[in-house]
């Protein structure tokens, strides 16, 4: 039996060094290493920076070579600004971070999305940033970026000014106007009650063709109105933008087309309503902003791009001829903000890529505008509900308009947004609160990229419409779509 034990023996104690880990050759027991997470040594620029340029290059610096998964950029997040990319070499992570002038930001990479080797996750890293303020302009006068920056939330005063039909006729008392299309005439506590909500810029469309007599001028009545309205606006403390509405778009009787021999046609009585318009409001300051045409379309009513880029050159035209019109009324006009949208207002990539600023001594006065019910048709396609295919839609979007318009140092506003689809399906008062909430998903979600990109975008009527807006009767018909939208502004 002596042969067995021994060899028993044996065998036991090489089993238990071998669990201790080995030995060094002093016979000591040497302790596997024990890894830990990765951890952060150094940032740039450091946590707190202050005025930086707009385009910031972070570096991450970890104690350890980390892995990071290129396409998880977008999981970083940033309260103000884009990330645009993110990748890892080596013990660094590299974030491109692209942010409007003037504007502070916190920038969180989430715990998880940075590991090391061993597939250990790091910790959450959170890093705060100021930026730059916008220049000023040498001219006295708030820029377009900074204008666009200050607007906040923004709303359409819809089918009321912009109404119009041929069976009421032509020059008749504004009131006929205002209240065809269901609507009561918008009045002061309107007003007053979106800017208490925490709106802080409205858009008022304007249709005129119906107030213009044969050589072209306003009628009086129509005119005065129009200043009653802006008034409102203006005397709530917010921004009014000021359009010619659907003198535009698909409607036969639209007379400011995308097109060569439209634009000859009407070019001289298009610079003499805005003439007149601009000399009205002459002396009004920097939140009056005028806004050139809606939804210009080419003569067969093609939307998103048209069927003859020829129509891109018309857009132009029509661009610079309301540009000089408005310029050579002199005053605040010289200087004011003016918006000029693309095609259709669309936001296509051949419709972005063909869009042409027109010339201007006042280039740091000109704001780009948009429209999107992207996707569209969404409470169709989805069944009222906002998914990740509708938020992706509009990432996509934006990134389309950073690419083509936003670095290019215009901004950007998207002049109308909402639940609209065919068949004119709508999410509005009469829908289920879950149907409402789906709304309050997208406006916010609309809202938060805005605040993101340094734009501001513009509700289309529904959070509050028809009998609501009046003073006597007034009441939110969405009051939950419109606390979505003001409860990012005030993150």
């Amino acid at each position: 039996m002596k042969p067995f034990l021994t060899i028993a023996t044996l065998f036991l104690a090489l089993t238990t060094l071998t669990a201790c880990g080995g030995s060094d050759d002093n016979g000591d027991i040497t302790p596997e290493p024990t890894v830990e997470a990765p951890k952060v040594e150094s940032v740039f620029p450091a946590d707190g920076s202050k005025d930086l340029d707009a385009t910031i290059a972070i570096t991450v610096t970890y104690d350890q070579n980390i892995i990071f998964v290129e396409s998880d950029y977008t999981k970083i997040q940033a309260t103000s600004g884009t990330v645009s990319s993110a990748k890892a070499i080596g013990k660094q992570l590299s974030i491109n971070l692209v942010c409007n002038p003037g504007v502070s930001t916190t920038v969180t990479i989430p715990s998880g999305i940075v590991k090391n080797t061993k597939n250990m996750p790091a910790p959450e890293v959170k890093v705060s940033y100021t930026t730059k303020a916008a220049p000023q302009t040498d001219d006295g006068h708030e820029s377009a970026t900074q204008a666009v920056l200050n607007m906040g939330p923004g709303w359409n005063l819809g089918n009321t000014l912009d109404s119009h039909g041929s069976w009421i006729g032509d020059h008749l008392s504004p009131d006929k106007y205002e209240t065809m299309w269901g609507q009561p005439q918008a009045d002061a506590n309107l007003m007053r009650k979106l800017k208490e909500k925490g709106f802080g810029a409205i858009r008022v469309p304007v249709t005129w063709y119906q107030h213009m007599q044969a050589d072209g001028s306003v009628d009086k009545d129509w005119m005065d109105r129009v200043q009653e309205v802006v008034d409102y606006v203006i005397n709530a403390g917010m921004y009014c933008i000021l359009n010619l509405h659907h003198d535009t778009g698909a409607h036969d009787v639209a007379w400011v087309v995308a097109d060569a021999s439209a634009y000859d046609a009407g070019k001289a009585r298009y610079e003499k309503l805005w003439t007149e318009i601009a000399t009205r409001f002459a002396n009004y300051g920097d939140k009056l902003v005028f806004e050139a045409y809606n939804e210009m379309l080419d003569k067969s009513f093609s939307w998103t791009q048209p069927k003859s880029t020829s129509s891109y050159g018309a857009v132009t035209n029509w661009g610079e001829s309301f540009v000089k019109a408005v310029r050579a009324t002199g005053g605040n006009n010289q200087y004011r903000n003016l918006v000029i949208s693309t095609y259709s207002a669309a936001t296509s990539e051949q419709t972005l890529k063909n869009f042409k600023m027109p010339t201007d001594a006042s280039q740091n006065h000109l704001i780009v505008e948009v429209h999107s019910y992207d996707p569209w048709n969404w409470v169709n396609t989805y069944n009222m509900t906002w998914t990740k295919e509708c938020h992706q839609a509009l990432v996509d979007m934006f990134g389309r308009l950073q690419n083509y318009i936003i670095s290019k140092g215009w901004p950007v506003i998207v002049g109308e947004y909402g639940s609209n689809g065919d068949g004119e399906k709508t999410i509005n008062a009469s829908s289920t609160a879950a149907q409402k909430a789906e709304a309050g998903r997208q406006a916010a979600d609309m809202s938060r990229l805005c605040r993101q990109y340094g734009a501001a975008c513009f509700y289309w009527m529904g959070i509050i419409e028809g009998a609501d807006r009046a003073e006597r009767t007034f009441h939110w018909s969405m009051e939950q779509v419109a606390d979505s939208i003001v409860k990012v502004y005030k993150n």
